[in-house]
């Protein structure tokens, strides 16, 4: 069929907050949804519209005139808010489309698309362009809300309101946290991750594979907000096992997680992950019983192309879990034939509050931070309540490690507990990638087993391609650090990036080690990516600041230094930058402070002997760098391995006379 272009009115609707409506009444849901298709169908007809698409809780139409379009969605509403009530929103625009076999394109549909995503129960939003051809119109009153720049869209946008009787008009504050406000400083920390990967991710629509697939976290339906971290678990574990289909790209956690609590168009959801599906649920526990919503989405149009639901006993929990995962499959004709003949099942605890405790200590493992207290409780109360437990076996090990790595705990402290910890997580869980992932990081900074650590951070990643911490660490450590290959580890670098677009992590350590290579205008561009994703993390401010520093910038390194340190209680690695920051800006007293402010630190309580080290060194207290130096390795203080090669903070220490026996001593 020839394409046709032609200028018209384009309109969406979409039901507001649907999959929680699923979760709490699915019988009136669907009800709900039957009624609204009748409405829709019924109405564009008779306004001179043309139904394109019915996507379930959504519809998308042209009209051959504004005129038409807006006294067609005065009507839908009119008749969606008595009787059986739809909470509908619609949005409008006009701009020429290209139509060809059933559908229409151009950048008037996503025009139309995120206008409608701004609006709430009972509204209609349309554009400038509408507002010009119908604002003499006496049928419509309007108001206009602001202009807003949308995503993907090159150009700002005015948006209005219909204000006509019985209509709901969003006050522009209640938007301002889902667009990008030319007056809005500041807007909810979950959007601007979002917003940010719109201008970080080179994603466009045309290179979106169409087997790709993001995992949102499920609703929790409960009233506990504990609950939360078992709903997290149950889209975690789901990841986990559909990961594992070769032809399949699974988006990572980080970047799935982000849209919690979001109600964010799901067409924007997809193209900001770069996937062309979309799973959604929801859980509510009642007791010994369970209630799963689960529905696979097809992200361009918000078409359903699944949904089920479980009513189970609590321990089935797990089965569940499989059952969606090979549903999933099912649906996109996925199979691991030549790989394995099914998914392989990960092997879990019995015990659902041991699973939910586990699942709230990653959560707090991932913040860093103080927050490892916290995840470190965890853990070890889920090994308590199931001793067989290998995850919670992993997590603790990698707490403590952690825990010591960031210098909150000493290094007898850390690795008396995380050894063997580790070796029970192996005992326990052979086949998951977090065991490999805990035994290569022991491997790497205890044993000092290169050629382990490398191998089992391989493991890891066979198992779990989204692994975010052990292709970041298989990068840093096994190929950078070690044998200087730059390229091969900027490679696993780009693709951590590619599989979890939103990681702040992957982001800052790829700025570290680009920086540590002298790349520091790509450097600099990744750690203020990292930084737009994540402004609260100690970890990218310590890496931001060590770009600035190294490019030449030592005044905002001390910028960056000064909100870690709030954020991160007198952190030793933000402690040492700061100190070598102010050298560089010719400071030396405020330098010596600092490193007496550690000296007191190191001698009274803890602080790693490494990161003193760095500072003594650079400012020429040599003898006292290398006795530092010395008793991080007789104590096997982690960060030692971290910089004993290439790390730009400790060349001083480097070029100290006598540091090669240290390195001796490290088997370099």
């Amino acid at each position: 069929m020839k394409a046709i272009r032609k200028l018209s009115a384009i309109m969406f609707t979409d039901i507001v907050g649907y999959t929680t409506m699923m979760g709490r009444d699915e019988s009136m849901t669907i009800k709900k949804v039957t009624h609204h298709e009748k409405v829709i169908k019924q109405l564009v007809t008779e306004f001179e519209g043309e139904l394109i698409q019915f996507y379930g809780d959504g519809s998308l139409s042209i009209y051959p005139s504004t005129t038409f379009a807006l006294k067609c969605a005065l009507k839908i509403q009119e008749t969606l808010r008595s009787n059986i009530i739809v909470p509908l929103r619609i949005g409008i625009h006009i701009g020429e489309i290209l139509f060809k076999d059933g559908n229409i394109y151009g950048e008037g549909v996503n025009i139309a698309s995120r206008i409608e995503s701004l609006g709430q129960a009972g509204s209609v939003l349309f554009s400038s362009s509408v507002f010009q051809t119908i604002h003499n119109n006496r049928l419509f009153k309007t108001r206009f809300l602001g202009e807003v720049e949308l995503k993907n869209v090159n150009r700002p946008v005015m948006v209005y309101a219909l204000s006509n009787d019985g209509l709901t008009v969003p006050e522009p504050k209640d938007i301002a946290g889902r667009i990008k406000s030319r007056d809005e400083q500041q807007v909810a920390k979950s959007m601007n991750r979002i917003d940010s990967a719109n201008d970080i991710s080179d994603t466009i629509a045309e290179k979106i594979p169409d087997l790709s697939i993001a995992v949102l976290p499920f609703v929790n339906m409960s009233s506990d907000p504990e609950q939360d971290y078992f709903c997290e678990g149950i889209s975690e574990e789901i990841i986990n096992t559909i990961v594992q289909f070769p032809d399949l790209t699974v988006v990572g956690r980080t970047s799935s997680f982000c849209f919690k609590g979001i109600n964010e168009d799901l067409r924007s959801v997809g193209n900001t992950l770069g996937v062309s599906k979309i799973l959604e649920g929801s859980v509510r526990k009642s007791g010994n019983r369970i209630r799963i919503t689960a529905q696979l989405i097809e992200a361009s149009t918000g078409f359903h192309l699944w949904s089920n639901k479980y009513d189970r006993e609590l321990d089935d929990i797990f089965k569940i879990q499989d059952e969606i995962s090979h549903e999933i499959a099912e649906q996109l004709k996925l199979t691991l034939e030549g790989v394995h003949p099914n998914p392989i099942i990960r092997q879990q605890t019995k015990n659902v509050k041991a699973y939910q405790l586990y699942y709230k200590g990653r959560s707090l493992f991932y913040k860093r931070g103080t927050s490892l207290f916290d995840a470190l409780k965890c853990f070890k109360e889920a090994i308590k309540t199931d001793p067989h437990y290998a995850l919670a076996y992993s997590g603790l090990a990698d707490v403590y490690v952690m825990l010591s790595f960031h210098g909150y705990l000493s290094p007898d402290e850390c690795w008396k507990e995380a050894i063997p910890a580790g070796r029970l997580a192996v005992e326990y869980g052979q086949g998951l990638s977090e065991t490999h992932n805990t035994t290569a990081v022991i491997a790497l900074l205890h044993d000092r087993n290169f050629e382990k650590a490398k191998s089992e951070f391989v493991n890891a990643l066979n198992i779990n391609p989204n692994h975010v911490q052990a292709r970041a660490w298989y990068s840093m450590f096994c190929l950078i650090l070690s044998e200087e290959k730059f390229k091969e580890g900027y490679e696993q670098f780009s693709l951590a990036i590619k599989n979890d677009p939103l990681s702040s992590y992957a982001q800052s350590c790829y700025a570290l080690m680009l920086a540590t290579n002298d790349q520091f205008i790509e450097a600099i561009n990744h750690a203020e990516n990292a930084l737009k994703l994540d402004p609260d993390s100690l970890i990218v401010r310590y890496c931001l600041g060590y770009c600035y520093l190294w490019s030449g910038s030592p005044e905002k390194t001390i910028e960056q230094c000064e909100i870690a340190l709030k954020i991160s209680r007198q952190h030793a690695w933000v402690l040492h930058l700061s100190a070598l920051a102010y050298l560089a800006l010719d400071q030396h007293d405020k330098a010596v402070q600092i490193f007496e402010e550690m000296d007191s630190i190191h001698r009274k309580q803890y602080l790693p002997p490494s990161n003193l080290a760095i500072v003594a060194a650079a400012l020429g207290k040599n003898k006292y760098a290398l006795e530092l130096a010395h008793k991080a390795a007789d104590t096997v203080d982690p960060y030692l391995s971290f910089i004993t090669t290439l790390i730009k903070d400790s060349t001083a220490l480097r070029k100290i006379d006598g540091f090669k026996a240290i390195q001796k001593r490290l088997g370099e």
